[in-house]
C-alpha cells in the first residue's frame, strides 16, 4: 500500500512544463478579472529566446492599440509574489529584482512586438470575489512553473 501511495504522489507531481503552462493558463483563465474598463486576457507561454526556453508572460488589452505587453522572464530569480486587493478586485503581483524583465508592447491588430522599457514586476488582476483557495493554488502554480524554468525566489539573507 505504501509504495502506491509513493506512485500516485509521483505521478501527480511530475507536470511537464507544458502541463503546467496550460493548467496554470486556464486557472488564471477561471478567475481573471472581467470587465469593461480593464479588459485583459493573459497567456503563458514557452518561447526561444536569446538561445534559452523563457516563460513569455503575455498581457492582452483590447482598450487600447498599444497597451499590450509581453513579460519575457529570462532571469534567474524573483523576489516575491504578492496577494493584494481593494474594493475592486484582486491581483496577484510578480516582483522581480528592478528592471530584470525584458518587455515588448504589441500592437494587437498587426501582432508586432515593440521593444519597451524593461519592468521589475507584474500583475494578474482577478475578480473581487476569487475564493483565497483559488488565489493560493493559482499562487503555488505560478512558483512551481518558476521554479521549472529555473528561477528561484531571491534569498533574502544576502
Amino acid at each position: 500500500m505504501q509504495g502506491g501511495l509513493v506512485f500516485i504522489y509521483t505521478e501527480c507531481s511530475s507536470q511537464t512544463k507544458a502541463e503546467a503552462l496550460l493548467s496554470l493558463n486556464k486557472k488564471i483563465d477561471i478567475h481573471k478579472l472581467n470587465n469593461t474598463e480593464e479588459d485583459y486576457n493573459y497567456l503563458l507561454e514557452e518561447i526561444q529566446f536569446k538561445k534559452k526556453k523563457v516563460i513569455k508572460f503575455i498581457q492582452f488589452c483590447r482598450t487600447f492599440k498599444l497597451c499590450s505587453t509581453a513579460y519575457l522572464l529570462t532571469t534567474n530569480e524573483y523576489t516575491g509574489i504578492t496577494v493584494k486587493e481593494n474594493d475592486k478586485n484582486k491581483w496577484i503581483e510578480v516582483s522581480f529584482k528592478t528592471n530584470a524583465i525584458e518587455t515588448q508592447k504589441i500592437n494587437i491588430s498587426t501582432e508586432e512586438h515593440f521593444k519597451a522599457d524593461p519592468a521589475s514586476s507584474f500583475s494578474i488582476f482577478l475578480e473581487k470575489d476569487t475564493p483565497q483557495s483559488e488565489v493560493n493554488k493559482i499562487t503555488v502554480a505560478f512558483v512551481d512553473l518558476l521554479k521549472m524554468y529555473g528561477i528561484n525566489k531571491k534569498n533574502t539573507l544576502e
